[in-house]
């Protein structure tokens, strides 16, 4: 894969990750906001991935 595709899909986790926040917060589960922090984790792996391969 190149790097566009790498960079794409970091993206949508990190996208992800925002939405998942915002929903637990207005559902009112303040311990559980801190499990949105995994996709951006994950998205950050998969963005060093893609600059290995540019």
């Amino acid at each position: 894969m190149n790097y566009k595709v790498y960079h794409l899909i970091a993206v949508v986790l990190a996208v992800i990750s925002i939405v998942l926040a915002v929903v637990l917060l207005i559902w009112g589960e303040k311990g559980s906001v801190f499990f949105a922090i995994i996709p951006v984790l994950i998205a950050g792996a998969i963005e060093r991935m893609g600059k290995k391969t540019k």
